[in-house]
Formats: C-alpha cells, sequence, structure tokens
C-alpha cells in the first residue's frame, strides 16, 4: 500500500519508519529540507519537501494511487484541510490529527467524515484514555480489552515474589489453561516464547485471558492491587485536562505546573482539583502537597527527563503506583528498569491507531491494534478461504514471530491450544513482531 504521511516532526518521522519496516511503500511529506535529507539518506522511505495544502504538491507525490493519506502536522486545520484535497486527488482513506475534541467525534466528526476526513486522532485523549485505564487497573502496565471485553490482553511486570518468577513457560501449562503467556518484554527485546522461556524478575509479561481469571495475574506476578483515592498529577497540559475530563471528579486529585496560566485553566474548569503552581521537581512542593499520602502518581509534563525523575522521588516517598509520559521511544528501556508502573507514549497510540486501518478488514468488527514499539497486539477477524482457517493451530505453518494467543467465537471467548480450529469470521488474538504485519495479512486476508 501507498502511505503518504503529511508532517515531518517527531510524530509523522515515527510512523514512517515503523510503517516502511512493515514494507509498506512510505512518502513523508515535510518542509524541514534538511531534516528530510538526513531522513532520506537513512529511511527506508521516501521524502518530498512540499505544501499538504498544494493539491499540486499532493498529486506530485503520487496522493491519487494513496491507500492511505495520514496528515499529522502540528496545525489540525491543516490536517484537514489537506485530507479534503487528498480525498478529491483521489486517495482512498484520509486521517487526520486533531486537537479539538469537538473534531473526534459527534456532529462535527460526522462532518468531517461526509467531506474527506475518514478517520481523526485525537492523541491527547488517546493518552487519556489510556492513563484512566491504568488507573483503575494500576498492576497492570498495559490493558487491552478485545470486542466489548470478551478477551482481554494484560501486560504485568514480573516481580521477585510472583508464583511464575524463574519458571518455564512448559512449567506453568494447567489444566484447564488460566492464561497465555504471548508475549515477553525483556529490556528493549519482545520475546514471542517457546516452551522453553522463563518468565524473569522484571520482565513485562503480555498474557491473553479471559475476564474470570483476570483476577489471578497480580498474584503470579507478585504484584498488589491498590485500592486508589490519591492521585498526584504533575503537569497540567491537555493530556493533563483530558484526563480529568475522564475521572469526573471521581478521585481526590493535586496538579503541579509551573505555567500559571495552565493552572487557572485547570483550577477554573475542574473546581474540586487542588491546583498547585510551581515546579515539577519541586521535591519540597510535593512533600508539602502530599506525595507521600498519594496512590498513584501521574508525571505528565512535556519534559520526559523531568517525567523520569519526577517518577524516581514518587518511589523515594512510598508511592504504590508511578507513570511518566515519555514521548523519546530510546528512554522507555531504561525507565523500565527504574520500576516506573506505566509508560505514556503518543506516538505508540496513534501508530495503533494507523495499524487498525491497515489491518481493518471493513466489517462491522474492525480490527484493533496496540503498538509496543518493536512489536504489536492485533485483535482481526479471519476471512473466508484465508491459510489460518481450516486446519488445527499445531498444523499450521505459523512465522516464529508471531503467536496467536486466543480467539472469539459466536460471541465465546477462548484461549488457543494446538487442536484449536479458526473458523471465518472469528476474532482471533495475534501478537507479532515489527516487521511481520505483512506475514499477519497473508495469514488472514
Amino acid at each position: 500500500m501507498r502511505i503518504i504521511i503529511a508532517g515531518d516532526g517527531d510524530t509523522g518521522t515515527h510512523l514512517a519508519e515503523m510503517l516502511s519496516t512493515e514494507n509498506q511503500d512510505i512518502v513523508l511529506m515535510g518542509s524541514d529540507r534538511e531534516h528530510l535529507a538526513g531522513l532520506d539518506a537513512t529511511g527506508n522511505f521516501i521524502t518530498f519537501e512540499g505544501n499538504p495544502m498544494s493539491a499540486s504538491a499532493l498529486m506530485e507525490c503520487g496522493v491519487d494511487s494513496a491507500g492511505l493519506f495520514v496528515a499529522v502536522t502540528p496545525d489540525e486545520t491543516v490536517n484537514i484541510i489537506a485530507c479534503q484535497l487528498a480525498k478529491a486527488c483521489g486517495a482512498r482513506r484520509c486521517v487526520a490529527r486533531v486537537d479539538n475534541p469537538e473534531f473526534a467525534s459527534g456532529p462535527s466528526g460526522e462532518m468531517l467524515a461526509r467531506n474527506g476526513v475518514d478517520r481523526t486522532i485525537f492523541p491527547e485523549r488517546l493518552a487519556a484514555g489510556e492513563i484512566a485505564r491504568f488507573i483503575d487497573h494500576s498492576w497492570v502496565s498495559e490493558w487491552m480489552p478485545v470486542h466489548r471485553g470478551e478477551l482481554y490482553v494484560a501486560g504485568v511486570r514480573m516481580e521477585a515474589g510472583g508464583e511464575l518468577c524463574g519458571k518455564a513457560l512448559r512449567e506453568v501449562s494447567g489444566n484447564p489453561r488460566r492464561f497465555h503467556v504471548s508475549a515477553i518484554r525483556r529490556g528493549s527485546d519482545i520475546i514471542i516464547p517457546r516452551g522453553d522461556d522463563r518468565l524473569l524478575e522484571g520482565d513485562t509479561i503480555y498474557f491473553s485471558v479471559l475476564p474470570e481469571n483476570l483476577d489471578l495475574l497480580p498474584a503470579v506476578c507478585g504484584k498488589k492491587v491498590r485500592n486508589v483515592r490519591r492521585i498526584m498529577v504533575t503537569g497540567a497540559g491537555r493530556v493533563t485536562e483530558n484526563l480529568l475530563e475522564e475521572l469526573r471528579g471521581a478521585y481526590n486529585v493535586t496538579v503541579i505546573d509551573h505555567d500559571r496560566s495552565r493552572c487557572a485553566v485547570i483550577a477554573s474548569r475542574f473546581p474540586s482539583v487542588v491546583v498547585v503552581n510551581a515546579a515539577a521537581n519541586d521535591v519540597a512542593t510535593l512533600r508539602e502537597e502530599g506525595i507521600g499520602r498519594c496512590d498513584i502518581f501521574l508525571a505528565l509534563t512535556g519534559s520526559s527527563e523531568t517525567n523520569i525523575v519526577s517518577c524516581m522521588v514518587a518511589r523515594q516517598h512510598g508511592v504504590g503506583g508511578t507513570l511518566a509520559r515519555i514521548e523519546e521511544l530510546q528512554y522507555m528501556p531504561e525507565a523500565e528498569s527504574l520500576s516506573i508502573d506505566k509508560i505514556i507514549n503518543k506516538k505508540l497510540l496513534n501508530a495503533g491507531r494507523i495499524l487498525n486501518l491497515l489491518l481493518d478488514s471493513g466489517s462491522d468488527t474492525s480490527a484493533q491494534c496496540l503498538s509496543l514499539d518493536k512489536a504489536e497486539i492485533t485483535s482481526i477477524t479471519a476471512a473466508p478461504g484465508t491459510r489460518i482457517t481450516g486446519r488445527p493451530v499445531s498444523e499450521l505453518d505459523i512465522p516464529r514471530d508471531l503467536t496467536i494467543g486466543g480467539l472469539i467465537h459466536d460471541g465465546e471467548a477462548s484461549l488457543v491450544e494446538g487442536r484449536t480450529r479458526i473458523v471465518p469470521g472469528d476474532r482471533v488474538l495475534v501478537f507479532f513482531k515489527a516487521g511481520a504485519l505483512g506475514k499477519v495479512e497473508r495469514l488472514f486476508r
């Protein structure tokens, strides 16, 4: 598929790099000549200097043959207009990054859909939703309900006291099976496990699990389930603003930010929230505002370094759950090694939404994707006549860089075993390493 990405900032560049590993035909369109030249010399994609609001520039970079056009410039107006032009020029599907929540859904979203914008990406709302799920389930680092919660993916960090810590997978199989270990993150590596692989302290284990067995996971991984009442947040930006809308006053929240104007916005919109105008790394203020009495600490400033340090301070004061917003992907393994429970990265959230479109069959049950930097998790519907259907899973020639964790058949979820047969219409949970998207498509399409 030819995919044109308008916007050569961090988000656009990451999307181009990620999708190019999946053997897609990528064109990155931007205005920074020096930056584009550097990417052109090192990246496995084409760069194009031009204005996405120019129909002639769009045609010059091949928009008329594009299966997907993605506009992720910093200006939502540019993104919307660029999508409308791209659709008029022949692009099959168009996606715009937006900042205004009215454009993400409702009448405004419907109006955009009628005028060339097939989907919108609202990164701040995606991040807020992810953080809200962490607050509800603070013992997990990743949480993905599949098809109305009939099946779940839970990523849980293994602690030293976990029942499974140190065991090989072949030693933990049960009858009946209570969960399926589908992937392991160890440092910066992703492992699609086999029977000889061991679950080690510090690993993040990705389980496929039925709803009735979710409560088993904290004990087997040595995690504590917290009753969350008090939350401290550093950073009063749009992510925090969207998060407070999600929480709807259900918790005692303190927000700390150095920007007086942003503090005023939060204080006026959310009267029940305690707002403090101070630096995020002001330890004396953090103590004075009760960091030691908090159940969860959320570091959401625009600085990854500040967020990492703030979470370390929270840990030293006994806070049970910590979350950091980290936009630099190279910092993520180090942050995980410092026992930060959850990391939010808007680039990965955006990437998951784009992968949804690539795997979407156009059916009523569209694909779901969770991007893990070097791996992806997707639930995808098996189409008739495909290689994945008809034979038991044990007889399928499944590549080593992907695995099947579970499926939903006629509304009933189950974990996958060797004798399981996948039939057309089943919704299948697949874990695969970056670069294996084409293999997934060949199995399911």
